[in-house]
Order: structure tokens, then sequence, then C-alpha cells
């Protein structure tokens, strides 16, 4: 599923190629990726706007909208496969491209989703989307971040995958979050120390700093960028996807288990339960 480094290189490699263009029309050829407005009135409504920006929230695409004076928003969530094309009109589109923005430029804006599970939402109040989303992890400052943990009694697994709790997390990025901070997925937020909350600080901010910086991470199909090229963070991982390969710290082999329904894998030497 794209992470927050995955949306961000979206953002990043959408941006330079559709500011200031204006949406045309818009095919909507699976209802069920709208969100809100319905499907007709999305595919109606979002027509004539341009795009002024796009930015990201959490695990969310935000194009800034605007048509004289009507300012609107236009959210994406990629989900597991979703992933967007940009294509002259002409080129052929395949069967997983389920919206199509044609733009005023000639090329169309294509939304891809395999698995269908990617959703979309077109309002003029940012808050019935993204209202209740914990601080970015990029953004956050060190004694904020500090003191979400007081009085979290939940495994850390589970609580870093809480968008409420912090927004931008997944399952990935937590994995290599807690080897580099040396915790085990199991502890409970509040049983971490002033020193290992400091240091999953910084773990958050190195792993994805790192992984922007390289496009995200590619496992297998269900991420790439918009021009078709694989991110290449999986050259780098430490602990996720790794089973029964050697620790890179230590040598213990990767274990895989399974925390709040949510494949995770530690290693058993350097991240110890007793901390």
């Amino acid at each position: 599923m794209p992470e927050l480094p995955e949306v961000e290189t979206t953002v990043r490699d959408l941006k330079p190629q559709l500011i200031g263009r204006t949406i045309v029309t818009a095919t909507i050829r699976w209802n069920r990726t709208i969100a809100a407005p319905r499907a007709r009135a999305f595919g109606r409504d979002v027509c004539g706007y341009t795009i002024t920006d796009i930015t990201r929230r959490a695990k969310y695409l935000r194009f800034h909208l605007r048509k004289d004076d009507a300012v609107r928003y236009l959210f994406v969530h990629l989900r597991m496969t979703g992933g967007f094309r940009i294509d002259p009109c002409a080129t052929p589109r395949d069967k997983h491209m389920h919206v199509l923005f044609q733009l005023d430029d000639g090329r169309e804006l294509r939304f891809r989703d395999t698995r269908k599970f990617g959703r979309m939402w077109f309002v003029e109040d940012q808050v019935l989307v993204i209202g209740k989303l914990g601080p970015e992890p990029l953004e956050i400052k060190e004694k904020d971040f500090i003191a979400l943990f007081a009085g979290k009694r939940r495994q850390l697994k589970p609580l870093l995958l809480d968008q409420h709790f912090i927004a931008g997390l997944g399952n990935i990025y937590v994995d290599e979050s807690l080897w580099y901070a040396r915790l085990h997925p199991l502890r409970s937020g509040d049983s971490l120390t002033r020193a290992e909350r400091v240091r999953l600080y910084h773990a958050i901010q190195r792993v994805l700093t790192r992984a922007i910086a390289v496009g995200g991470t590619s496992i297998d199909i269900m991420y790439t960028r918009v021009n078709g090229a694989s991110g290449g963070f999986q050259d780098s991982l430490r602990a996720f996807d790794r089973e029964k390969r050697p620790c890179r710290r230590c040598g213990t082999p990767i274990l895989k288990t399974t925390v709040g329904q949510r494949g995770t894998h530690y290693c058993p030497t350097c991240q110890r339960i007793e901390g």
C-alpha cells in the first residue's frame, strides 16, 4: 500500500505537469472510486476547475482547485494499488483506469487502480476528509512527539499505524522505524522512556526522508511512480519483507509475526520486548 513517501513522491511527480491545467471533462468508469459526492455529480461538478496546487496530507493527495471565485479540493487516497498516469488522450487506456480527467492541453490524467480500493472526494470543506487526522510525522516537533505517548497503553505497531495518533505511516515504515529505534513492536507506548521516544522520533524522520529521496518503496507492482518507474527504497529495507534473512545490524534472522492483524517484521536480538 502506498504510504507517506509514495504519496509525497506522487505529488512531486504530478505537480510540475499539472499546475495551471484545467479539467475539461471527467469520466468515471468505476463509480465506487468516488466517495463524495455521487459519481454523476462528481463527474459534472469537477469540470472547469483549474489545478492551482497539489499537496499531501498524511496518505492523501490534495488537489487545490479554483474556478472563478470558487475554491474546491480533490482528495485522493491511493489505498492498496491506486496510482496516476498522464498520457495523451489518444493513448489507449487499460481496463484498470477507472477515473479519467481530460485536461485543456490534450492530455489525460488517469487514475489506475487494479484492486479498486482507491477513493476520491471533491469537497469545499477539507475537514470532511482530513479533519480527524493526527500530526504529520515530518512536521511534528520532537517535544510534541514525546508527549504523544503519555498514557498510551496500546502496542507500538498498531499505535503508530493509527492515523488519528500520527498520520501517514503504514506497515513498511513502522517496521523500518522500529528497527532503527531498536524497539519491539509489542512494547506499549507509555512504556517508552524519554530517550526511547527521542530515538523513535529520529528513526521515523530518517526513514521517511530517505524513502522520499529515492521515490518510495516498490516491492511489487502495487506501487510505481507516475512515469511507471519503480521507487528505490526497497533496496534499503532493514526489517520489512526480510523474514528469515539476517539482520543487517547483528546477523540474527528477521522474524515475522502478526500484531494487530498486520504482518510485522523485527529483529528478536536488536528489538527486545523488555527494552
